[in-house]
């Protein structure tokens, strides 16, 4: 059962921090963007990267100071056909992100153009410089093992014994999902939905791992697309203005 320390992480993790987020980091990052500072992007990534390790290493501290198994955060490796299962999704990410890749690198750079209104109101975070770029690995790096830590891991964890595993699971994909209303309505209905695959795929597997890995792929494959199809162009920040919407996660 959850103990104090676990109520109040988890108010800081849902609660404090996502205001924080909506309130202050997503207007502050869109402003800096729209405004052409040329380290916006990268000082968005690094404080993200920082945020998702202070909130995963606070986890994992209150984890082993009250001394619980790992193998109830689901931070072990499957077994028998689960590990089959997990293999099998480790594989299917990475035809996915290979595939995904090639469809852009074929592109010439009049089509590559043309496709960045497909990017919609995601664009404004995507990298645009080799130096951005490599942050963004970075960024996708720690939100795959920290956010599925936290929202596969320790947050459904901490609802079971009042929903029951699959519907404290459930209930944290949908905060999951409201967490990334700063990508508009359909970024955060995405969100939700790629949140859903990632906790069938904890469930089904009992493990965190598969989906940590497949997890850090999605998003490198995103961000990548997102880099050869912007950064032919000097910057966003003239189109942003003009034509972001206002921020609604």
């Amino acid at each position: 059962m959850p103990l104090p320390a676990d109520y109040a992480f988890t108010f800081m993790l849902l609660v404090v921090a996502s205001i924080y987020e909506y309130v202050v980091f997503w207007p502050q990052f869109r402003a800096a963007i729209a405004a052409g500072r040329p380290d916006a992007r990268r000082q968005g990534y690094r404080r993200g990267i920082t945020g998702q390790w202070l909130f995963a290493t606070s986890a994992l501290v209150i984890w082993a100071v009250y001394d619980r198994p790992a193998a109830l955060l689901r931070l072990t490796l499957p077994g028998g056909w689960r590990l089959v299962v997990a293999i099998g999704v480790v594989l299917l990410a990475i035809g996915l992100l290979c595939l995904q890749l090639l469809s852009v690198a074929r592109l010439s750079p009049e089509r590559r153009v043309k496709a960045r209104p497909k990017l919609g109101n995601v664009a404004f975070m995507l990298p645009q410089t080799a130096g951005e770029e490599r942050w963004f690995v970075a960024l996708s790096l720690t939100a795959g093992f920290c956010e599925e830590l936290l929202y596969r891991g320790y947050l459904p964890w901490f609802f079971a014994p009042w929903l029951g595993q699959v519907g404290a699971m459930a209930a944290v994909v949908l905060a999951f999902g409201l967490s990334h209303l700063y990508q508009g309505r359909k970024g955060a209905i995405r969100a939700t939905l790629a949140g859903a695959v990632m906790a069938a795929i904890a469930l089904i597997t009992g493990s965190l791992i598969p989906g940590m890995i497949a997890h850090a792929l999605i998003d490198i494959g995103g961000g990548t697309v997102g880099y050869w199809l912007l950064r032919e162009q000097p910057t966003l920040s003239s189109s942003f203005s003009n034509s972001a919407p206002a921020m609604s996660s």
